[in-house]
């Protein structure tokens, strides 16, 4: 009910501030750099069982180009807004896109709605499905699309050993897009991953899916990420198999971090320096993952957690605005704006 009340709320104060134009007002007094963070472009049949809240359209994306270009901004990549924030510099015209994974779509689609608004962007890259390897996350949205949320958590309970993840499971609300939220928080947190792994690789499989064929079909190829740093993209790393990281140890989190790096430095022919969390949350990384960074040499890492970024935050815990297809245009652009963390800075979060 407070997420939903917050919802209509900012949306409100969007609407009036962006009508209005009184959203630039906040500009000057903005505090830091907004970095928005976003998943597919468009709606090729391929990536048809990727969730809504993940996409974007073509003709949205377009035309936030054009409002932010109207409006006044430019875009940075993460490494240039790094550079700049190390130098205390904070501009007030500066926005950073990012795009999460490294779907085909963020060349075949993205890249040419950036080069005719003359934008750029940092693109953060999920190996592992170059290798022809699919991780859990894109089994349980492949047969999450054809089963639906009950019949698959049915599924699962009946093959998951421990009568808490059952219960939950077999308790989901009746609202499919609440059952599809807790399903996924109760594979990502109260299950073992071996588990939920073997037995989500287990149902894709016996309803006739294909790692390597989805693969190609959905994820940038390497030749792919080559275009798009020769055009100015940054390719930023996000582990091999987007995994929780918190949930690993230091080792299997070492293997993770440095085999995606290993893998872009030979596609792209040169060092990596930005890096993004897995989900992004507070709660997915920890000191060990910290540390495995420092060691490798990042000099940015990326979370999914909401607000600016300043001189005086930590490159190591930079923040963004997840935003989809689904969020209005006027309060995308108030977040731009700062309007939002104005508010929060006086101690009202109209965030959810």
């Amino acid at each position: 009910m407070k997420h939903h009340v917050k919802r209509l709320l900012r949306r409100g104060v969007a609407a009036v501030l962006h009508t209005t134009g009184l959203r630039r007002l906040f500009r000057a007094r903005r505090g830091g750099v907004p970095v928005l963070m976003f998943h597919n472009v468009g709606e090729p049949p391929e990536t048809a069982y990727i969730p809504g809240h993940m996409k974007v359209s073509e003709s949205r994306m377009e035309r936030l180009l054009s409002l932010l270009h109207r409006s006044g901004f430019r875009t940075l990549t993460v490494g240039q807004m790094v550079a700049a924030l190390r130098r205390g510099e904070c501009p007030a015209d500066r926005v950073v896109l990012t795009f999460d994974d490294g779907y085909k779509d963020n060349h075949d689609r993205l890249l040419p709605l950036l080069a005719a608004h003359g934008a750029t962007a940092t693109v953060f890259v999920q190996t592992g499905p170059m290798h022809g390897r699919i991780n859990w996350l894109h089994h349980y949205f492949w047969v999450l699309h054809r089963r639906g949320p009950h019949a698959l958590g049915e599924e699962l309970a009946a093959r998951l050993p421990g009568a808490e993840a059952q219960a939950r499971l077999r308790a989901l609300p009746r609202d499919p897009v609440a059952a599809e939220y807790q399903l996924k928080r109760v594979l990502k947190y109260s299950v073992s991953a071996d588990e939920r792994d073997r037995l989500l690789e287990e149902i894709f499989l016996a309803a006739g899916g294909d790692d390597a064929e989805l693969a190609r079909q959905v994820w940038l190829s390497p030749s792919d990420c080559r275009a798009l740093d020769a055009a100015g993209v940054e390719v930023g790393a996000h582990t091999v198999n987007h995994l929780v990281l918190s949930s690993l140890d230091r080792d299997t989190q070492r293997a993770e971090i440095a085999g995606s790096l290993t893998d872009l430095r030979a596609w792209l022919g040169h060092d990596v320096r930005s890096f993004a969390y897995p989900y992004g949350r507070s709660w997915d990384y920890n000191e060990d993952t910290l540390a495995v960074l420092r060691e490798l040499g990042l000099e940015s890492a990326i979370t999914a957690m909401p607000g600016l970024n300043q001189p005086t935050t930590d490159a190591l815990h930079l923040r963004r605005i997840a935003v989809g297809e689904d969020v209005p245009l006027a309060e995308i652009l108030c977040e731009v704006d700062g309007v939002f963390d104005w508010f929060a800075r006086r101690g009202l979060n109209l965030r959810s």
